[in-house]
């Protein structure tokens, strides 16, 4: 637990975040593969914590809409009836048939990939309240969540403030911090984007920083100094990037470069084909910010 009201479903690589109030929150879904393991653990949690029988989950907070954030999302809103609270961006494009039948390709090869058997797809979200820059969303008579848009990442991304206690959401805009502690930058729609939005992080001089995978940090001056570091990364690969691509045009051979320079190391996300995805398509985004 963070603390008495917010608490942790463990996951490596997916960890879940409970918000108990007049309303129970869930922040992020995680992916299809794991759904039914998150229902149990979801129950579980809130049973644990003097929680009454089926008190469940009223609403599901996005992130951001990548299918590893939203991947289980129908299945635990069949099971709990929550509302999905996210940005304009995300209620739209999650209400497109063809987004969603994406979202469910992802998820079922993710299936494939860590051998999960499993007849759980993802299928079209009901029942949308969309929130922007400077909402408030009500937990109890004393808390609430503040909620900033941090675009960047995804063109749909938003964070969540929780007050008082200061405890920060921000899904993916502060990268991936990996197991050795270096971090990936993961500006996967805008650079300029991306960077003003972990400016915009690091002003809140959060408390708590609840990572969307890995684990949480505690400790305001820890906290501003990971987000830092994460700026201060996101520069340096930018630049590097930029390097390369002065130089060569295979966005593939810049990707190998770069991994073999600056992540040789523990890589959370599991495999190198996943890091190097995720490389290449920021390279693309370097690439056309400089057309």
């Amino acid at each position: 637990m963070i603390d008495e009201q917010v608490i942790v479903i463990y996951d490596k690589l997916f960890p879940l975040y409970i918000v108990k109030g007049e309303k129970n929150f869930l922040i992020d879904s995680g992916v299809s593969a794991k759904a039914e393991e998150f229902y149990a653990k979801i129950n579980r949690g809130l049973a644990v914590t003097g929680g009454k029988e089926d008190e469940g989950i009223q609403s599901l907070l996005l992130t951001h809409t990548h299918f590893d954030h939203i991947g289980a999302a129908s299945f635990l809103q069949g099971k709990f009836g929550f509302d999905v609270i996210c940005s304009r961006r995300g209620a739209q494009l999650l209400q497109r048939n063809k987004v969603v039948e994406i979202l469910n390709r992802l998820n079922q090869e993710h299936k494939k990939m860590v051998k999960v058997s499993s007849d759980i797809s993802f299928e079209k979200l009901e029942n949308f309240n969309v929130v922007g820059e400077g909402d408030q969303i009500r937990v109890d008579e004393h808390r609430y969540f503040e909620v900033i848009e941090t675009p960047g990442h995804t063109k749909c991304s938003i964070a969540f403030l929780l007050h008082p206690g200061q405890i920060l959401f921000p899904g993916d805009t502060v990268g991936l911090m990996n197991p050795d502690g270096a971090i990936m930058p993961l500006f996967f729609s805008n650079f300029a984007e991306y960077v003003h939005s972990l400016e915009k992080l690091i002003l809140l001089e959060a408390e708590v920083l609840a990572f969307s995978h890995n684990k949480f940090i505690k400790g305001k001056k820890r906290v501003k100094k990971h987000l830092e570091n994460s700026l201060d990364r996101t520069f340096k690969i930018k630049d590097k990037i930029s390097e390369y691509l002065k130089k060569e045009e295979d966005v593939t051979k810049i990707a190998q470069s770069i991994y073999e320079q600056e992540f040789t190391g523990t890589n959370l996300l599991g495999s190198k084909e996943a890091l190097m995805h995720n490389l290449e398509t920021m390279i693309k985004v370097v690439r056309k910010s400089q057309l």
